[in-house]
Formats: structure tokens, C-alpha cells, sequence
């Protein structure tokens, strides 16, 4: 997936035809168009933030070793979204407790399992999700509208962007009951 076409799509959802031209023909853009794109790559970045922190979360598996007992987060190559667990080499659970800029824990060398936040892309970068560039363009549309303070656009694209996002959870763990009587 392009960020790019995730640009051009929320640029028709906000009426950022110019913009929307000028990026598709990858042509030359002004100071005033380079600021509105600006604005729409951060908007890109909060939305997939969004996304990753709460519906699709990143894990990442990293062997680090601790010192004094205390892993920072300085330490892992990603920022930490929330730890998910902590294994000694041989991959058996050890106990941990999170702290504001560290974990502590009794091993020397562990495998710490964390969801972590996406490193911030630009317009020409690739990724992969499994949530639809539409989808993320309602996420952009809002963001650019909460941006431009106009409160009441950005509510209708972000009742769009949410409903959209709980259908897709919805399918994906839709429920298959076995026939029978249910009483």
C-alpha cells in the first residue's frame, strides 16, 4: 500500500482537488501546496499511529540483555506501544513488571515481545496493512478536518472512519455456532 494513494483519496474526501492534481501528476508543488501536504503526511502518520495503538497492533520480538535487572525502552530499536511478554532464552515466560521508561525483571538475556508505534513515513514510502486505503483515508479526512478546526466535518468522518474499522473487526472474528437447538 502507497501513502501516497491514501493522500490522494483523502484529498477527495476534503475537497483538495489542487493538491490531490498536483501530487498525482507528481508535478512542481508551491510553498501553500507543500504546507498542505504537509499537513496531510501528519495526518497519515496519526491515523496509521491510531490504527497500530488500537485495532492492528505491531509485535515485535527483540533479544535484549538487562542491566541492574532493568531493560529501557531506549534500548529496543521501536518506540513501546505496551509489553506483551517477556522470555528467558529458552522461551519460557518470566515475570516482569513495567515501568514508565524501563522493565524489570530477574533474567540477564530475555526476548521481550512488545507492540510497538510505526516509524513516520512520506509520501512515496510503502507499507503493509490489512485495513483498506479508504478506510485510512476517513482516518486522514478526519484528522485534517480536527486540524482545520472544523469540528463538525471532522465528527462525520470520524463516525465514517470508526464504523468502518468495527465492521472490519466484526467480520474478522465473526462467530460460527454449530446448528443445533439453542434455547
Amino acid at each position: 500500500m502507497l501513502v501516497k494513494d491514501i493522500i490522494l483519496k483523502a484529498c477527495v474526501f476534503t475537497s483538495s482537488d489542487e493538491l490531490a492534481s498536483l501530487v498525482e501528476k507528481g508535478s512542481e508543488l508551491n510553498e501553500e501546496m507543500q504546507h498542505l501536504l504537509g499537513k496531510f503526511i501528519k495526518c497519515f502518520n496519526l491515523t496509521r499511529n491510531e490504527i497500530v495503538s488500537e485495532y492492528e497492533p505491531m509485535l515485535k520480538v527483540e533479544e535484549v540483555a538487562s542491566k541492574d535487572g532493568k531493560i529501557l525502552f531506549s534500548s529496543l530499536n521501536e518506540k513501546v506501544v505496551d509489553v506483551v511478554s517477556v522470555k528467558d532464552i529458552d522461551g519460557k515466560n518470566v515475570v516482569f513488571k513495567v515501568f514508565d521508561n524501563y522493565i524489570e525483571c530477574n533474567c540477564d538475556k530475555v526476548k521481550v515481545y512488545y507492540n510497538a508505534l510505526p516509524q513516520e513515513l512520506t509520501l512515496q514510502d510503502e507499507f503493509e496493512s490489512v485495513i483498506p486505503e479508504r478506510v485510512f483515508a476517513y482516518g486522514v479526512a478526519r484528522e485534517y478536518y480536527f486540524l482545520e478546526t472544523l469540528y463538525e466535518d471532522a465528527s462525520i468522518w470520524d463516525d465514517r472512519f470508526k464504523n468502518s474499522l468495527q465492521n472490519l473487526i466484526r467480520k474478522k472474528s465473526q462467530t460460527i455456532m454449530p446448528a443445533g437447538r439453542w434455547i
